[in-house]
């Protein structure tokens, strides 16, 4: 199964480290370490005047320490460890909270992910989306949902502990599970436009995993909450990690048992059945379709030419 963009490639997460109560500095203690800089959870880029390009700032231990600001104040995270070396990332936005002003200071840029992750090679793509995930969820759990306390960041990122000692609740990394489906009936594909999209993008149909059903209920309910087809035989086929701020996309394909489409308003503005020959001649129409580093695509690709 071809990797998909934003997943880990060949990342040992070496959790054994994320114990010790001196991760940080025996990992900086390491010559090959590279640090991933992040402010907000966006990562920083080089200034493309000065290189001609974009790509991402991987700093070395060395050249951290030179800089003037408390790194240590920092959110820092461990990311793993590749062949080439272990890999940090450090948040400045606690340090410095206006985002072009922390920028400068670093000399590069923050870029959004969005806008900007299809043009890195893969694993720096992915190292970005795991850190990006971690601060997200830390900035957005900074107390504690049980008692109001501030949490505490250990274990290397991993872990949030509540400082009231009466509480002591541990929480761990958010992860939400959602659903994204491609709908096909005789050869042909059911597209939609949600308002959220890009202009003029359409997309196969998607939603969130709700408490107390399965993955195939959920393809189910979502596509008839939103277009109001009955769908059968739910077939699993990848995954994809998704750091907008912190879900997972679980990719299906499922067969229409009709196909009238009533549309839900409040979710989509369109929705059309395309056929198979006819999905890549969109474009002519001024009709987009997904990014290519999106399991949307890669669902669209591998349904079209007979893959799955």
């Amino acid at each position: 199964m071809e990797q998909l963009f934003y997943a880990s490639v060949g990342l040992d997460r070496d959790a054994e480290i994320r114990s010790s109560s001196r991760w940080l500095q025996q990992v900086l203690r390491e010559s090959d370490v590279r640090i991933l800089v992040c402010h907000g959870g966006d990562p920083l880029f080089s200034r493309p005047e000065e290189s001609g390009e974009h790509y991402i700032v991987m700093l070395d231990a060395a050249r951290l320490l030179q800089m003037d600001f408390d790194h240590e104040a920092a959110n820092w995270a461990y990311l793993g460890r590749h062949a080439s070396g272990p890999v940090l990332a450090l948040d400045v936005s606690p340090l410095e909270a206006d985002r072009d002003q922390a920028a400068s200071a670093l000399n590069g840029a923050f870029g959004d992910m969005r806008t900007r992750m299809a043009a890195l090679p893969h694993e720096e793509a992915a190292l970005a989306a795991q850190a990006r995930a971690l601060f997200l969820w830390q900035a957005r759990h900074r107390f504690c949902g049980v008692c109001g306390h501030a949490n505490r960041v250990i274990e290397a990122g991993y872990r949030l502990q509540c400082s009231n000692h009466a509480c002591g609740t541990a929480h761990f990394p958010r992860t939400d599970p959602a659903v994204i489906m491609l709908v096909h009936h005789n050869d042909h594909v059911l597209l939609a436009r949600s308002p959220q999209f890009l202009p003029d993008m359409v997309s196969v149909l998607a939603g969130f995993v709700e408490p107390g059903e399965t993955l195939e209920q959920a393809v189910q309910r979502e596509v008839f909450e939103e277009v109001g087809i009955r769908t059968k035989m739910p077939r699993y086929i990848a995954s994809q990690p998704w750091p907008f701020p912190g879900s997972l996309m679980l990719g299906f394909v499922c067969e229409a048992e009709d196909t009238e489409i009533k549309i839900d308003h409040n979710e989509i503005e369109y929705a059309m059945w395309v056929h198979r020959d006819e999905v890549y001649d969109l474009a002519s129409r001024g009709i987009k379709l997904p990014r290519e580093i999106s399991i949307a695509r890669y669902l669209l690709e591998n349904w079209t030419q007979g893959r799955i």
